[in-house]
């Protein structure tokens, strides 16, 4: 397993001085910022591509090659998202839309091999975004992984945001996705911020709490090992700069790495 980082200037500063260690930085298909992060480490991209809005069908996907090209990265991963209007208790409109979604990861799994496919769960608030609840659910993407033959990026704080507002436990939760068909981790904090919580935070004990769990059950075989853990604290711009702290990365990155790369949550410093 690597450890991933997304790229920050801060992040980039930590590393060059010494402070901090880790194996890639994660950035998004925007050409510059590779550019940038790959001055530090070897870069992969996690792409802005979404099912069931009828965007992948304008895909630039010669673009998509040009970055797999230019970072070696491996995978392409698809976020799971449904549009506005899904009403999730008009069960025929739900089946049309999970029908749909299937299909446009099948168009992907056929262009690059489902062996390079990963779909990520999305988190489901009960805030406004109701539409996404059948999209957010552990069995749709067991049937994804059974129909399509893809990978799993289990986006851990997604998921204790969806098990939240459903109310149930999110370790068992985690679980109940194909990880048997893990590819990646996604992994930060969650905090509130204007009365919503949010993910992209620092770490506290419960969210340190949930991926040691996670790390163990990946050591005893019972979930895959993946090929990247990425920790999405830190990035640039307006949405980020108030949650790139150099304290932070420089708290949490070396306990980060020594569970990656050592440890289990029985052993784990801090």
């Amino acid at each position: 397993m690597k450890l991933a980082v997304n790229y920050s200037p801060q992040a980039g500063e930590l590393l060059q001085s010494g402070q901090i260690e880790f194996d890639l930085f994660k950035t998004p298909n925007w050409k510059d910022m590779v550019a940038e992060a790959q001055k530090y480490l070897p870069v992969y991209v996690h792409f802005d591509l979404n099912t069931a809005n009828g965007k992948l069908n304008d895909v630039n996907w010669q673009e998509v090659d040009e970055f797999l090209s230019m970072t070696g990265t491996s995978m392409i991963n698809l976020h799971v998202v449904a549009p506005l209007d899904l009403d999730p208790c008009n069960q025929a409109q739900v089946e049309r839309v999970l029908d749909g979604i299937v299909k446009d990861v099948t168009s992907v799994c056929n262009r690059y091999g489902p062996e390079r496919v990963i779909t990520e769960n999305v988190p489901y608030t009960k805030n406004g975004k109701e539409y996404l609840q059948p999209v957010s659910l552990p069995a749709f993407f067991q049937r994804l992984s059974v129909e399509t033959g893809c990978g799993m990026l289990l986006d851990l704080a997604h998921a204790a945001i969806t098990a939240r507002s459903l109310k149930t436990d999110p370790e068992a939760f985690f679980s109940e996705f194909p990880v048997k068909r893990l590819k990646e981790i996604h992994i930060t904090g969650l905090g509130m911020h204007d009365g919503e919580i949010h993910d992209h935070m620092k770490m506290q004990d419960r969210d340190w709490t949930l991926f040691e769990s996670a790390i163990d059950r990946i050591r005893f075989g019972e979930w895959r090992s993946p090929e990247i853990i990425a920790f999405e604290y830190g990035g640039t711009g307006a949405p980020f700069i108030w949650r790139s702290e150099s304290d932070v990365l420089l708290e949490q990155v070396p306990r980060l790495r020594y569970l990656v790369h050592n440890g289990n949550g029985k052993n784990s410093p801090g």
